[in-house]
């Protein structure tokens, strides 16, 4: 057994070194250690090695281990991998660590994994850009040929003298085109692409409309609890995705196998600003680490279902300057966070009162120009528009459009956003000035552009396809309505 002579010839030992006592407390230590520690040997000794280590406590329950103890010094992170051994000298039981400084090595490791996350990154925004694009072009055909089913359809069961059984057919075929849409603008929020109106809006008070909504989704199996928290903050985002948002992530709770739903919201600082936080929770099975790394991708699901609610959360967060995380253990339930920087010292634009409901008015001998590429929407505007009396010209791109403006007036313009040689919003500035006062309602299955980007005119409407004939008639009424007065 080595004498007392051991324990002292361990200062001459260039490699960092302390000896303790088996509770962990500090009874010496050497030269190298007081450097490394940045501390003289007298405010070491007596201290325990949990107040000097953030891991301290693992020496004593780890003999014979190799231990990376971590601790500050001048306000920076250091690591000292070291050697734990048990000594017995002189009828006394200590404990021996031996190590050495492995910090710029800890640090060139953590800059190889962030340049690693950057250059993940970097590929998921291509990746995400690509899909897109391409979700735009299935978008803008997808939704054109949507606007002849779901039209037309809504057309026919509401003209009546229909049997039950062709009006209960029709409202099938109504329902699925209304789901085929649903699930191009759920690719297009995932990709960040498709309309997007950003508006200042108070979310708790969003959050709070949709209640009964939200009642609806979770079921009579599963209790529903909000707790606005925020205060009346104010964001800016795209009021229908950030309500699309919040029914995915309830959607995907409710499912979660639990018997209650959290909704809670409040603000948090995140460099000195104010961000609003909406985390999401349930008592459910919860998640496991390798599903938790693939939750937001396109498609995939552990359920019987598309596998799109979450990654198109994820997307419109992103794209409204936002985040969104998962946090969760297998049968501890599960916690979604969202967070959007808010908009310090704004307040909600108050909600104006309802105009009420207002019968649809016949457009008799009202000349419209309608201006789509696409035949079939052409053929489907043009017939509801002809069972309300109006005058119908139609034009097949954005240049014919603009040749009828300088030939002829009209009451009423509606025209395609995307169209070879010109677009509706070339058309748009056109009718501006060629015909001042006439209105002009945009409609478009997919765009990239944001209203007015690069021109000062601005639509009277913007009407997103697909549409169904009252969503049709509704923004006619509304847009003459507002022309009349």
């Amino acid at each position: 057994m080595p004498g007392v002579s051991a324990l002292v010839e361990f200062e001459r030992i260039p490699a960092i070194g302390l000896v303790l006592d088996v509770d962990g407390t500090v009874l010496a230590v050497n030269r190298a250690a007081c450097t490394a520690l940045g501390r003289p040997a007298s405010e070491l000794i007596g201290r325990a090695a949990g107040e000097l280590f953030k891991n301290g406590d693992q020496i004593v329950r780890a003999p014979g281990a190799v231990l990376d103890l971590q601790f500050e010094l001048d306000g920076q992170h250091r690591t000292l991998q070291c050697a734990v051994a048990v000594l017995h000298a002189v009828g006394k039981t200590v404990i021996q660590v031996f190590g050495v400084d492995i910090s710029s090595r800890a640090d060139a490791l953590a800059a190889v994994r962030a340049r690693a996350d950057a250059e993940q990154r970097t590929a998921t925004t291509q990746r995400l850009e690509s899909l897109g694009i391409v979700a735009g072009g299935i978008a803008h055909e997808f939704n054109n040929l949507l606007v002849g089913v779901l039209a037309e359809a809504s057309a026919t069961r509401e003209d009546g003298g229909l049997p039950p059984s062709a009006t209960e057919a029709l409202h099938r075929i109504e329902a699925s085109a209304h789901r085929m849409a649903e699930l191009t603008r759920l690719m297009l929020a995932y990709a960040g692409r498709g309309q997007f109106m950003a508006v200042q809006l108070d979310p708790d008070e969003l959050i709070a409309e949709l209640r009964e909504v939200l009642t609806r989704i979770v079921g009579d199996a599963v209790r529903l609890e909000i707790n606005g928290g925020s205060g009346g903050v104010v964001i800016e985002a795209d009021l229908q995705l950030l309500q699309q948002v919040v029914i995915n992530l309830v959607t995907n709770a409710a499912e979660a196998g639990g018997t209650m739903v959290t909704l809670t919201t409040r603000i948090v600082l995140r460099q000195n600003a104010p961000w609003w936080q909406l985390e999401v929770s349930d008592d459910g099975a919860g998640i496991d680490a390798r599903t938790i790394s693939r939750i937001f991708e396109p498609f995939f699901t552990t359920k019987q279902q598309h596998g799109l609610g979450l990654s198109a959360a994820h997307g419109i967060v992103r794209r409204i300057g936002g985040d969104i995380e998962v946090d969760s253990t297998p049968g501890q339930g599960a916690r979604v966070r969202v967070r959007v920087p808010a908009l310090a010292g704004a307040e909600a634009p108050r909600k104006r009162p309802s105009d009420g409901i207002v019968a649809v008015a016949q457009l008799s001998n009202v000349k419209v120009l309608v201006a789509d590429d696409e035949p079939s929407v052409r053929a489907t505007v043009r017939r509801l528009l002809e069972r309300r009396g109006a005058l119908v010209v139609l034009a097949v791109d954005g240049a014919d459009a603009e040749e009828r403006l300088r030939a002829e007036s009209f009451g009423l313009v509606i025209v395609d956003v995307s169209m070879p040689r010109r677009g509706g919003y070339d058309v748009l500035a056109t009718a501006r000035v060629l015909q001042p006062g006439v209105p002009v309602i945009l409609m478009s299955g997919y765009t990239n552009r944001v209203r007015g980007e690069g021109s000062d005119a601005e639509p009277d409407v913007f009407l997103e396809k697909p549409f169904t004939a009252r969503t049709l008639d509704a923004a006619i009424d509304g847009v003459m309505r507002r022309t009349a007065g």
